[in-house]
């Protein structure tokens, strides 16, 4: 396969566009605990053009470094369509309420493959790996099951990092530009990392993929007990 393009019978983002553009300050948070969390995952809208860096969207914080942002985790991407089947499935949860920076149309998990190139706006972004959700979620909402129920039915998102800095506003088309030969979907990945655990051939085509993060290599040689 050349570089430049997917091949004809992989899955492949067409026709996607960013619907939300979010970004929040760390602040302190009471989620139902007497512990107060410091948290950037409250998110303002944007509808005008916000400016992407290296290392995220200006005016995008994180309050916890360890886990967040970074410029492999630069951008927090959630799918639109994820939004209308929690509905549909009697889960009421609001535009931007898993805390992404931009919520986009057309570009689900299984047609985003890890290493694949966009153009959205006048930047240039590529994925990185999925999302895992982590507890926050939970808080926020006040549903302890809901990172697990994100995995299960792979509604995690993923990352991105920034090629080219530039400027992106809601209405701008998610423009695919290129995909590395024996690249894996984000779904693939999430599945594998979160669901079907045991899955030992699986597991290795991981391993020799493109772009697949070196700590969740380290994780599935352990899997398959090799020395790391």
């Amino acid at each position: 396969m050349s570089q430049d393009q997917a091949t004809v019978d992989e899955p492949k983002v067409t026709d996607a566009s960013i619907t939300l553009l979010r970004t929040g300050e760390v602040k302190s948070r009471n989620w139902g605990s007497s512990r107060a969390l410091r948290t950037a995952a409250v998110k303002t809208p944007h509808a005008g053009p916000v400016h992407l860096t290296a290392t995220g969207f200006v005016g995008d914080e994180q309050g916890n470094l360890k886990h967040h942002g970074g410029t492999e985790k630069a951008v927090c991407c959630y799918p639109a369509e994820h939004y209308d089947a929690w509905r549909a499935e009697g889960l009421e949860l609001p535009d931007g309420a898993f805390f992404e920076n931009l919520t986009i149309r057309g570009a689900t998990e299984d047609k985003v493959f890890l290493g694949d190139v966009y153009r959205v706006g006048s930047a240039v972004v590529q994925v990185t790996q999925p999302r895992q959700p982590c507890g926050t979620i939970s808080k926020k909402w006040s549903n302890p099951d809901l990172p697990k129920l994100m995995m299960s039915t792979n509604r995690c998102g993923y990352y991105l990092r920034v090629l080219e800095v530039g400027d992106v506003q809601v209405g701008d088309r998610f423009e695919f530009v290129s995909r590395l030969p024996d690249a894996v979907s984000s779904a693939f990945v999430s599945r594998i990392m979160n669901v079907e655990r045991g899955d030992l051939a699986a597991m290795r085509e991981l391993l020799e993929a493109p772009e697949f993060p070196d700590r969740w290599r380290k994780q599935l040689r352990r899997r398959l007990g090799e020395s790391v």
